[in-house]
């Protein structure tokens, strides 16, 4: 498996809008791997995870092909990982070809209301829509196969007011966790996990050294707890690659000062066009 990461940043992405912070003029100033948009992930060729309002823009400037995805999976509804206007293009004459086969969408039952509320913006129109974009609603725990992608969608520890996922994506011997937004597991999620051993961890690390303040998220400390105790139960082994990814501008995300950090305990720091084989 090969994941390519389009978006490393969190909801606000490196640099913020109108922020004018230290973190975010350096960013500005030394551009290139400080600038982060916001998630998304592509897996192989066929598997995009996240579709945010900057993924246009990974299309622009990252080489993103979007008309080689078949699947989409989105691990929630907030508008960092989801822009549901956008999926609507996938219809003529938005994307002016008979698409031989559907876009496949796979997420919770607030994904699904947020694209059907979309769709039906459109009237009479909608049916063309629907002969284009497929929605699958998961619940926790449900596996599902998307190709010869294993599916399993677990419980993240995110959002109370919904079902938001972290993913554990198989195939040929190969085992992924997509683990974020979240804060630490809880436990019937590592239940589950104890299933696996896994080739790649992608952990959420918003708050970078820090932990504790996004209730909702997770820093390194968080990250290497994790990482203890997939190695300890044989989750993982010393040849699984674990990257962190999703940071926020606040606390000072710049790439050549966290990737030594990251190094020594263990991960990679992701960064907009990395990919990592595995």
């Amino acid at each position: 498996m090969k994941i390519h990461f389009y978006g490393t940043g969190a909801s606000e992405g490196v640099p913020g809008f109108f922020c004018e912070c230290e973190h975010c003029k350096e960013a500005r100033r030394l551009g290139g791997k400080n600038l982060r948009t916001r998630t998304c992930a592509k897996l192989d060729e066929e598997i995009l995870i996240d579709f945010s309002m900057d993924t246009y823009a990974q299309t622009l400037f990252r080489q993103l092909d979007m008309t080689k995805i078949n699947y989409v999976l989105v691990t929630h509804s907030h508008d960092d990982h989801l822009y549901a206007p956008g999926l609507m293009q996938v219809k003529p004459p938005m994307a002016f070809y008979k698409r031989p086969r559907s876009l496949r969408v796979f997420g919770n039952e607030k994904v699904n209301k947020m694209i059907q509320y979309e769709m039906g913006k459109y009237g009479r129109n909608r049916a063309e829509i629907e002969e284009y974009l497929k929605v699958q609603v998961l619940s926790p725990f449900e596996e599902a196969a998307a190709g010869d992608y294993k599916i399993h969608a677990l419980p993240a520890n995110h959002d109370i007011d919904e079902n938001c996922f972290i993913y554990v994506i198989a195939r040929d011997g190969k085992t992924l966790l997509y683990g974020h937004d979240t804060a630490i597991f809880g436990e019937e999620t590592w239940a589950e996990l104890k299933k696996y051993c896994f080739d790649c961890v992608i952990l959420d690390c918003t708050m970078v050294e820090e932990t504790g303040i996004f209730k909702e998220h997770m820093g390194l400390p968080d990250n290497v707890a994790i990482r203890e105790r997939m190695l300890r139960e044989g989750m993982a082994t010393a040849n699984t690659k674990f990257v962190a990814t999703h940071f926020t501008h606040i606390y000072n995300p710049a790439h050549q000062r966290i990737t030594p950090i990251f190094a020594e305990k263990g991960f990679l720091a992701a960064y907009d066009g990395m990919e990592v084989e595995f």
